[in-house]
């Protein structure tokens, strides 16, 4: 497979840039970005995220203007990535093209956006860099070739484990239908086992995965018929100690309610 490096895709940028009829703001994740970070030396394609659809179809509309023509692909990866476009030129160079969301549909959010590093302006192109961390656990969510080895890269440069921590779990909470906390930490515990390393707050990941499966376990047999404590306790086989914060969250939630010693979802 063809690899290519950062001045190829300065070059595309450029060229793009020229064809473009509306400025555009994109946001490089994925390998790209790895590559301006100098942590790679090629890619075979180019991740990126654009805040608005009429963005991504001003960028989508150029890149065929200049060459380019979209891939129909059956992988199932990347359908559930949720990819906007896949399109690709003549020497097999690929843009990944994404809109707010990514990776299943885990959200572009606003923090993603403030630690995202300015990159290069042409006059219709800003380019911003996803900032490692952000890489990283977008890298934790997905099974692509190659990721656990990026994440690696992405490790050994030096990674703000909180950043990570309070990501993650902001986007557990912006879509409680995802199990992103245990997303996160199978590509993380894969990565571990991969590469044999010691990742700062390990304990605390694995305990916030924990926590959320035994959440959505809670959840889905209250919604079947109202449980008391006891009830739980016996049909998920834990302690009290581990049960009770988690329903004490959820009813300061309103996600469920206590009535005559059964809690219910509302």
């Amino acid at each position: 497979m063809k690899m290519f490096d950062s001045k190829y895709i300065e070059k595309e940028l450029k060229e793009i840039n020229k064809n473009l009829l509306k400025k555009i703001s994109i946001y490089i994740f994925g390998g790209g970005a790895m590559s301006f970070f100098d942590l790679k030396t090629a890619t075979k394609d180019i991740d990126v995220i654009l805040s608005s659809e009429s963005e991504a179809k001003a960028l989508i509309k150029t890149l065929y203007k200049t060459g380019y023509k979209k891939i129909e692909t059956n992988d199932e990866i990347y359908i559930k990535m949720k990819t906007r476009e896949i399109i690709e030129n003549q020497e097999g160079f690929r843009w990944d093209i994404f809109v707010n969301k990514v990776c299943k549909g885990l959200s572009f959010s606003k923090d993603m956006q403030k630690r995202a590093k300015p990159f290069k302006n042409f006059s219709n192109i800003k380019t911003y860099l996803i900032s490692p961390e952000d890489i990283f656990i977008f890298k934790a969510v997905t099974s692509r070739p190659r990721d656990r080895e990026d994440m690696f890269s992405l490790f050994s440069y030096g990674l703000d484990v909180n950043i990570i921590k309070d990501e993650i779990q902001k986007q557990a909470q912006l879509d409680e239908d995802k199990a992103w906390l245990s997303y996160f930490f199978v590509g993380l515990d894969e990565l571990i086992r991969e590469y044999n390393i010691i990742f700062p707050d390990y304990d605390e990941f694995l305990k916030l995965a924990e926590e959320e499966m035994l959440e959505k376990l809670i959840l889905e047999f209250i919604r079947r018929k109202p449980r008391s404590l006891n009830d739980l306790i016996s049909i998920l086989k834990c302690d009290k100690e581990e049960i009770v914060p988690i329903l004490k969250d959820l009813i300061e939630n309103y996600q469920i309610s206590l009535s005559q010693g059964k809690y219910q979802t509302k």
